[in-house]
């Protein structure tokens, strides 16, 4: 069965925008600027009241906001499906189609942390249901299980795929043919979602508008970006706002977002750049943050605190208290800033690579005891240093991550 529209499709988008504002609490949409449209327009392309199986594609360069126009997206129609499923990016990924329908299965039903043993009888409780998968981040592999599951009849009733990626061929050469491409917020939402990020609040203060709107020119309208560069510059100094147009143009990076992220990173003090670099090592995109606070705590220094003022400055995520998640483009970044070699003298220049290796290691493969002992110690560890970077050569606590 086909969608259907009695009205014009911009006439039934704004309508739809209108029961999105009035049917969901204010908070659901608190600070995310624009997102009522975005919402809107991919629940008419899902043909939400269709009996059809529908694939949505989500699309557009990292850091445009993909991961939260497709989590607002779940949290307004979740209500509607009997079974859901939604899968952040940092989770461990399927080698196979068949894991892959083994995760998606477990996660539908319910059990996460169980080992579907009757593949055949889940399948059967699939079957008879209305269900909504919202990947983030799709693989090709997985765009393949969730086709083969369509056409083997296992997703049908009215079942809705949505589905997240940077790269437009992931969905062109599986034959994703509805492709929601997310587009740059005009210059008006761009000051508003720095405005938010750097008041607390959708415009500038008094005598701050100048400087906001100039900081926002600095770079493309990308809200990651946005986010962290107004939170790097909040609760500062108006002679700070002065300088930070200055400071960001001699980021000698590649792209606007590495700017904003390198602008919050000088801002960090040392402590929070060491935390920074060693979150960055210890949790492969995500982890746990109860497990992260216990094996990074330190006598001397509150972790939680640490990581909650990270989490201000839009360097990670805390999504539900529980999960610590850091963007790729902020991963990508902190690996380039995190220098593994000896200083030169008086800390001026480096001295030649000399077979020295870099950490990269799984903080759950370790004894708990070693692992807060190596994160004790990777902490204080060259305390003196002006940028917060720290070397570690593998010693007695360091044995394991051989």
């Amino acid at each position: 069965m086909s969608c259907l529209f009695r009205a014009s499709e911009a006439d039934m988008i704004s309508k739809i925008v209108m029961d999105v504002s009035n049917a969901l609490p204010s908070t659901d949409f608190d600070h995310l600027v624009g997102i009522e449209a975005h919402v809107a327009k991919l629940k008419a392309m899902m043909c939400l009241e269709s009996d059809e199986v529908k694939f949505v594609g989500i699309w557009g360069p990292a850091g445009i906001g993909k991961a939260t126009i497709a989590r607002a997206l779940y949290n307004q129609v979740s209500r509607n499906f009997q079974l859901k499923f939604y899968r952040q990016p940092a989770w461990k990924r399927a080698f196979n189609k068949m894991e892959f329908q083994k995760e998606l299965l477990s996660g539908m039903l319910d059990h996460r942390d169980m080992k579907i043993t009757d593949k055949k009888e889940a399948i059967l409780r699939l079957m008879h249901q209305r269900v909504l998968v919202v990947i983030d981040c799709v693989s090709s592999v997985e765009l393949q299980a969730l086709q083969k599951l369509v056409k083997q009849w296992y997703l049908r009733f009215g079942s809705k795929v949505i589905v997240t990626n940077a790269d437009l061929y992931t969905f062109t050469d599986n034959g994703i043919e509805q492709i929601y491409k997310v587009a740059y917020p005009s210059s008006e939402e761009a000051l508003q979602i720095f405005s938010y990020a750097a008041f607390g609040k959708s415009s500038p203060p008094r005598g701050y508008l100048k400087h906001a709107v100039e900081v926002t020119k600095l770079i493309d309208p990308f809200p990651l970006a946005l986010k962290i560069l107004g939170s790097a510059l909040r609760g500062k100094s108006k002679e700070e706002w002065t300088l930070a147009p200055a400071k960001v143009n001699t980021c000698l990076v590649d792209t606007d977002i590495q700017k904003a992220i390198r602008f919050a990173h000088d801002g960090l003090s040392k402590k929070h750049k060491r935390l920074f670099y060693l979150l960055r090592e210890t949790t492969h995109s995500s982890k746990n943050l109860s497990n992260t606070i216990y094996t990074l705590s330190v006598s001397d220094w509150d972790v939680e605190k640490g990581l909650q003022t990270l989490a201000d400055m839009a360097l990670i995520s805390i999504s539900g208290g529980e999960e610590i998640m850091m963007h790729d483009l902020v991963q990508s970044m902190s690996t380039k800033r995190l220098r593994w070699t000896r200083r030169g003298p008086k800390g001026i220049g480096v001295k030649p690579f000399q077979k020295r290796s870099r950490l990269s290691w799984s903080v759950s493969s370790a004894p708990v005891t070693i692992r807060r002992a190596t994160a004790a110690s990777l902490m204080n560890k060259h305390e003196g240093s002006s940028d917060g970077s720290f070397e570690c050569d593998y010693g007695p606590a360091c044995r394991w991550l051989r």
